[in-house]
């Protein structure tokens, strides 16, 4: 059995994988999202904190994560990242992380935040806390995991936790691809911050490059 397994490790190390490339493009078919008027919240000691007022409209696609799932892919290693509180507001609002990372929530605001989730993929709360303080939570399943504070109710964020080596956030043109996949089939997934998940099969290639659009319709809604 030894020597069968050494002789299937030496094939497996001189005979290359078959794989291709996706290339693929990410169709926003209606604006989705509009400028809101930024209300002024208090702290919990009564005081007005003006909230910062929403940017101009940003590209949807900077509100999107698309990943590839199916096969018999390589899980990817777990990170650390950092989603901030800044000016009332989640900074970054959207992040993609493979299982088992860890996530900081640090606060930089003169005021309380209140971090929770009630999402079946990770449910926390972690209770409030002032500036310079922080938390963590590290997220042990795949799903999509979105973010509010008990305090503001306008803050919110959205996390990707995915089993995948293949995810990304698209380009601003919502271009993006994947390099070296297995040859075999897929689905590539799409999850946007108010649109939520879309999807399409794609099949790729022993060779070559499989070219995808997936698209993202919803009606106009008011940004958080």
């Amino acid at each position: 059995m030894r020597v069968l397994s050494t002789i299937a490790a030496i094939f497996a190390s001189v005979i290359p994988i078959l794989a291709g490339d996706v290339t693929g493009q990410v169709l926003i078919t209606k604006r989705l999202t509009k400028r809101t008027v930024a209300p002024t919240v208090y702290n919990l000691r009564g005081t007005a904190t003006p909230v910062a007022p929403a940017d101009a409209l940003v590209s949807e696609v900077e509100r999107t994560v698309v990943m590839l799932e199916g096969g018999n892919l390589p899980a990817p290693a777990p990170v650390s990242a950092t989603i901030e509180q800044r000016n009332t507001r989640f900074d970054p609002d959207l992040i993609v992380i493979p299982v088992g990372s860890i996530v900081q929530f640090p606060n930089f605001d003169p005021i309380f935040h209140n971090v929770f989730s009630l999402s079946g993929t990770q449910p926390f709360d972690l209770g409030f806390y002032a500036k310079s303080q922080s938390r963590s939570v590290k997220f042990n399943r795949p799903g999509i995991v979105q973010i509010y504070c008990h305090i503001h109710s306008h803050m919110y964020a959205g996390i990707v936790v995915t089993a995948s080596p293949y995810s990304a956030k698209p380009a601003a043109d919502g271009c993006f691809s994947f390099a070296k996949v297995p040859a075999g089939h897929y689905r590539l997934v799409a999850w946007h911050k108010v649109a939520g998940l879309h999807q399409v099969e794609i099949d790729v290639p022993e060779s070559g490059t499989a070219n995808v659009q997936i698209r993202v319709p919803v009606d106009v809604e008011q940004r958080p």
